[in-house]
């Protein structure tokens, strides 16, 4: 098949427009593309250009990306013809990207083509799996944990729990960036305490990011002292009525615990599609 025929690579000047094109399309797969969301409104806030653009196939969108500030390319979900031709675009236009993301199936079909002829294949992949629920099936029979919402005066101790939990991620996350994060959702008021009686506040989380219909959880964190007493699974509860009475129709989130008992299938969240970051 040549490569032609795989599709048309339409680029944009700017991305207000490639969003308007694109918005519809990623919406299509809204849990798998959802970081466009968050990555379009912070280049746009912060007046930052990137090269973005669609592949079109038969004249309609097959495939969207767009090369992040860091040097990787963000891939929507898309078929293996669309990724397959955006990778030789890509090396025709000599490229000089960090890497790769997006979903699984996505990243490998882009590698594939990507890496022909490297003698020494990376092995630097990060995988996480994307879960979802609908706010109003999760709730049903449930009465909604409630939570504190996080007031400037806490943050101390936020910014305390934001830095454990970015030196217990393997690996461990840069807590700058993270913190910086925490306290973006904290000014939002989309940043909250579960608080016991007779315990105090024993787990934080909030909500990182929006798609048009969902919120992506985040930073879902107890300290290892409070750990085993069911205080995730509550914090988790609220967390989804607090999107309900924002207006929100589901949750999105990201686990990469890969192991036994994983809190999110004990809750009955979806398993969506594994996400990774493969790096060049």
């Amino acid at each position: 098949m040549s490569q032609q025929t795989m599709g048309k690579v339409q680029t944009y000047r700017d991305l207000a427009s490639f969003f308007r094109n694109a918005s519809g399309f990623l919406l299509g797969a809204e849990f798998e593309n959802n970081l466009f969301w968050e990555v379009i409104q912070k280049l746009q806030e912060s007046g930052k250009s990137a090269w973005s653009g669609n592949v079109f196939h038969k004249g309609e969108i097959s495939l969207s990306s767009l090369i992040l500030p860091s040097g990787y390319l963000l891939l929507s979900k898309g078929n293996r013809d669309a990724l397959i031709r955006l990778a030789h675009y890509g090396k025709s236009k000599k490229w000089k990207i960090q890497g790769v993301t997006g979903p699984e199936k996505s990243v490998l079909s882009f590698a594939s083509v990507w890496l022909e002829g490297v003698k020494e294949a990376p092995l630097d992949k990060k995988e996480f799996m994307i879960y979802s629920t609908s706010c109003i099936s999760f709730l049903k029979g449930r009465k909604p944990t409630l939570l504190k919402v996080v007031e400037p005066s806490s943050w101390p101790r936020a910014q305390a729990w934001t830095t454990l939990y970015a030196n217990e991620a393997d690996p461990p996350l840069e807590s700058s960036s993270l913190v910086s994060m925490t306290r973006s959702m904290m000014l939002k008021g989309n940043l909250f305490l579960l608080r016991k009686e007779g315990v105090g506040a024993c787990a934080m989380g909030g909500f990182g990011r929006a798609t048009p219909r969902s919120f992506v959880i985040n930073e879902v964190f107890v300290p290892k002292e409070l750990r085993g007493r069911g205080y995730g699974k509550e914090l988790i509860s609220g967390l989804v009525g607090q999107a309900a009475a924002k207006g929100k129709r589901d949750c999105i989130l990201f686990s990469d615990y890969g192991g036994p008992n994983n809190l999110y299938d004990r809750l009955g969240f979806k398993k969506i599609v594994k996400f990774c970051e493969q790096s060049f």
